[in-house]
């Protein structure tokens, strides 16, 4: 940015890393993208976010989704990004003890190029979607190379009645609802026993609980 923007600024950044890396969460990303917002802001260069988006494109295929402002689905290699509205959710996310290298995921045999249209329209912004909607084309591959994943679908969903795997992996998530006023599953257990159980039989596991976001924390800069 400092470069495309010709600024003689700078800054010294100190990233305190929360989110764990080879989980296939997009932490990576989003430091990167909030990186280029807050540069953006400090340095006064008033880029609009098509401009930051051509930029971060070339930074990472996902890193335009993470500069907001919302739920989108993304095509192409990561430039196409139709917003939309989904309704407020809640899930569990846990990610096993190994990470998970994209390019090793990407490069897998199971990984085929050919995937099978899904329709979406009109269908996400249900709030009554069941929350096994949908699916991974990478988790197969995922599982291949990490039996810990498959532990963790098999986890949740013996908990959640259901389960996918986020990214590339290795986390993995389910829908719990919660707090969102939407109607669990039948086979839902509370989320603090889950978490009780987890780390009672799974020690090297981590597991946060999650709301879904509406709208980017920094989709106003």
């Amino acid at each position: 940015l400092q470069r495309a923007s010709g600024t003689a600024l700078g800054a010294d950044i100190t990233l305190d890393k929360q989110v764990p890396w080879g989980a296939g969460l997009g932490g990576g990303s989003s430091d990167a993208a909030s990186t280029l917002l807050a540069l953006n802001r400090l340095w006064g260069l008033h880029w609009p976010r098509a401009r930051l988006a051509e930029l971060a494109l070339a930074l990472g295929a996902d890193l335009p989704f993470f500069l907001g402002p919302g739920p989108a689905l993304v095509e192409g290699i990561g430039e196409r990004l139709a917003p939309l509205e989904l309704a407020p959710a809640d899930y569990l996310v846990v990610k096993p003890g190994p990470a998970l290298a994209t390019r090793d995921i990407f490069a897998h045999p199971l990984l085929g190029h050919d995937a099978e249209a899904l329709i979406l329209a009109g269908s996400l912004a249900d709030s009554a979607l069941h929350p096994g909607y949908g699916r991974n084309d990478l988790q197969a591959a995922a599982e291949a190379m990490c039996p810990e994943v498959t532990q963790v679908v098999r986890w949740l969903e013996a908990r959640f009645g259901s389960s996918r795997m986020s990214g590339s992996g290795s986390a993995v998530f389910a829908r719990v609802d919660e707090f969102s006023g939407n109607a669990p599953s039948p086979l839902a257990m509370p989320v603090a026993q889950a978490l009780d159980d987890l780390r009672r039989t799974h020690p090297g596991w981590v597991a946060r609980q999650c709301r879904s976001l509406a709208r980017h924390p920094l989709a106003d800069w």
